[in-house]
């Protein structure tokens, strides 16, 4: 999937499991979703971290180590220390490797599938019939994105009416 179709999905489920839309666990769940792809020089966040996306890419394959329990587990451990230290508030720090199990799930959805229990050598896929599953930036990830910039903009309608209504109303 797409950085962003990553992002959108990460930032949906954080919000909708913790039950807030603070800037700070947002932030971190949208972090948290681009981390699986670390393993590949061609995503974003292996574009910022070259040198680390580089090395995974040549020791491991696409959507393995990075893309499993096992790094969502040390993610976990890593954001709820971090989030004590920092803040003594560990529940806005769980929001980023929610965002890395999210976009982990997601991913079960494209064609390839995920290793979600690496080192095994099982590939999770959800959907049984292949032609059924997503394709990186097909029409299935892009149709995502015309349905969210519809409800985006008329919802944008909807505050600027609601908006002016008041303003008018108050003069």
């Amino acid at each position: 999937m797409m950085a962003i179709t990553h992002a959108a999905i990460a930032a949906a489920g954080t919000s909708l499991v913790l039950g807030t839309s603070d800037v700070l666990p947002m932030v971190l769940a949208v972090v948290g979703s681009q981390l699986p792809d670390l393993d590949s020089t061609q995503s974003v966040i292996g574009q910022v971290c070259f040198p680390v996306a580089s090395w995974l890419e040549d020791h491991y394959p696409h959507r393995s180590v990075t893309h499993s329990l096992i790094a969502t587990g040390v993610l976990s451990v890593l954001s709820m220390v971090v989030g004590y230290l920092v803040t003594r508030n560990i529940w806005a720090y769980i929001a980023l490797p929610l965002g890395h199990l999210l976009a982990c799930f997601a991913d079960t959805f494209t064609r390839q599938g995920v290793q979600l229990f690496w080192p095994e050598p099982v590939w999770c896929i959800s959907v049984s019939n292949p032609r059924r599953r997503l394709m990186t930036g097909g029409p299935g990830s892009i149709g995502f994105w015309h349905w969210r910039w519809a409800c985006w903009c008329w919802a944008a309608g909807w505050l600027a009416m609601v908006a002016l209504r008041g303003r008018s109303a108050s003069l």
